[in-house]
């Protein structure tokens, strides 16, 4: 008769029980309770290259390390948060009428009119465009006030971003003059380029009356956050918060090499026990 076939029974040295000890992390409380934002696959890992740091195949190891990790958890989620109130805060708008007070621009309902590219961080795209149309201002001027002086033929050279600027929509091998005379429909250059100014200063205005001071108020606006981010972040609370969370992760290991100096001591005096024991046995 063939013999029945032994059932598993599992691991039975050493090393196969601390590894199979692992399989149980993966189900342990440290696989729930995350949130969305969180990495659970890199949380696992964490812990279970903190098991495999302290050796924590027992169950008193393994729950000092969980009321590690969640001191830790906590610390990260009292971090994220806090960077969230900020971030949410740097694209607030809610500034308009502390900004103009401050910077001395505009006044009563005009201050509303603000577009919210002011407010967002210094290399908005707006703000970058703005600095492109305040040299297509200055370099229309210059060709107006000196026009006399200047060929045409060269714009491309003297003045760039005018020159982009009117012929981003060009018709193949059309001039210069030929553009201006298309869009701005007067009867000379000089004409068409004073139209276009006063065209520039309509539908840019706020464009050029940031680029024409951004400096100043890119460090007004930055004061005004900052004062809002000191505020949002009651920074009395967090460092408390901060604060308990590292000491209860510090109390943790500490509690982990107390552990593990006691097991040790635990070992050596049954050792000794032992040692002490065997000449009496041998002379019986």
């Amino acid at each position: 008769m063939k013999e029945k076939p032994k059932k598993a029974t599992g691991p039975v040295t050493a090393v196969g029980k601390a590894r199979s000890s692992q399989n149980a992390l993966k189900t342990s409380i440290f696989s729930k309770g995350y949130l969305d934002w969180e990495d659970q696959d890199l949380k696992q890992k964490q812990f279970e290259a903190l098991v495999e740091q302290w050796n924590a195949n027992d169950p008193s190891r393994q729950m000092i390390l969980r009321s590690i990790e969640h001191a830790f958890l906590s610390q990260e989620r009292l971090m994220y948060t806090e960077r969230k109130r900020i971030e949410g805060i740097m694209m607030s708008v809610h500034i308009v009428k502390m900004f103009c007070e401050r910077a001395g621009i505009l006044s009563g309902n005009q201050s509303l009119n603000i577009p919210s590219w002011f407010f967002m961080q210094e290399d908005h795209h707006e703000k970058i465009f703005a600095e492109v149309m305040k040299r297509v201002e200055d370099q229309a001027q210059q060709v107006v006030k000196f026009y006399d002086d200047f060929e045409l033929s060269d714009i491309h050279l003297d003045c760039p971003d005018l020159y982009a600027f009117i012929t981003q929509n060009m018709v193949t091998n059309e001039n210069f003059s030929s553009i201006l005379k298309r869009l701005y429909k007067k009867s000379n250059d000089l004409l068409n380029l004073e139209h276009l100014i006063v065209e520039i200063n309509d539908h840019y205005c706020y464009h050029l009356t940031w680029a024409r001071n951004h400096e100043r108020y890119q460090t007004i606006i930055d004061g005004i956050r900052a004062e809002q981010m000191q505020e949002a972040m009651d920074l009395e609370k967090s460092t408390r918060y901060a604060t308990n969370f590292q000491n209860r992760i510090m109390k943790g290991f500490q509690t982990l090499v107390a552990l593990t100096q006691f097991e040790r001591e635990q070992h050596n005096q049954s050792t000794n026990g032992l040692k002490e024991v065997a000449p009496l046995e041998s002379g019986i």
